[in-house]
């Protein structure tokens, strides 16, 4: 079972090891682990960190997030770095329903749609960055473990890591249960209570707390959309990983290799 980690200054941060594949093999912990972003961490939250080991970080966000949120530099933690950036996200929709909400009503049903659009757009649009993340896992990363993650680690970082999850050929039981432990390591219910009474404020409205569910975590529906453009655009899934991922064979022994242990 996948291990979730508090440590203030990062979320949804989580060790992605415990999964067993279909031959028997195991996710290793201690070696791949996603995340949201870091820019909130002090030194002494970073030393936490530091404890994982964890020595390579992909950073899937765009340049004007990084711009508002810097990447550390701290000397309790000096991960090998890689900026990475993933489009395809839902923020700037998000920021205009901020500018709108005193205007019109709550657009719940548009709000979930404007996320399954992301992760439809996502595998394709962005094919080039998942591929650069494969190919930093199986050849640039060495010893220690890894992260990747986003702003909030749960739209493309859940992605990333279900493509992993495929990759190894973990269960797709597994693969889901790893991409929806993102709404226990939000604490999704209290979140989005949170959320939602900070925009009704805001908005003047009532705003219930299931209606801003997609701004803090996940469904199912989401990685399925995802996995749904990849088969209608290659045939399936495990062709997109050939394909667009540069997945041959021997690199996916490659990958197994690094991440997997026992058989």
């Amino acid at each position: 079972m996948a291990q979730i980690h508090k440590i203030d200054g990062v979320k949804n941060l989580r060790d992605m090891g415990g999964y067993v594949n279909s031959e028997g093999a195991t996710l290793a912990h201690g070696r791949l682990f996603r995340s949201g972003h870091f820019a909130d961490l002090t030194e002494e939250t970073a030393a936490q960190v530091d404890t994982l080991g964890i020595t390579t970080a992909i950073d899937f966000r765009s340049t004007s997030e990084t711009d508002r949120q810097p990447a550390p530099n701290l000397k309790n933690w000096q991960p090998r770095y890689f900026a990475n950036p993933i489009g395809g996200n839902a923020a700037a929709w998000v920021r205009e329903l901020y500018d709108s909400l005193s205007k019109t009503e709550f657009p719940a049903k548009e709000l979930r749609d404007q996320f399954i659009l992301a992760f439809e757009t996502i595998p394709i649009a962005n094919a080039a960055g998942l591929k650069r993340m494969f190919d930093i896992l199986i050849d640039e990363h060495n010893t220690g473990a890894a992260v990747f993650h986003c702003t909030a680690g749960k739209d493309r970082t859940g992605i990333a890591g279900a493509l992993i999850m495929t990759t190894l050929d973990m269960p797709e039981d597994a693969i889901f249960e790893d991409f929806l432990m993102t709404n226990d390591a939000v604490d999704l219910d209290a979140t989005s209570a949170h959320y939602a009474e900070l925009m009704s404020e805001r908005a003047g409205i009532a705003i219930k707390p299931k209606d801003v569910h997609p701004l803090v975590g996940v469904e199912p529906d989401f990685l399925k959309a995802a996995f749904g453009v990849m088969t209608k655009d290659y045939g399936s899934v495990d062709n997109y990983l050939t394909a667009a991922m540069g997945l041959t064979p021997d690199r996916r022994r490659a990958l197994k290799s690094r991440f997997l242990t026992g058989s």
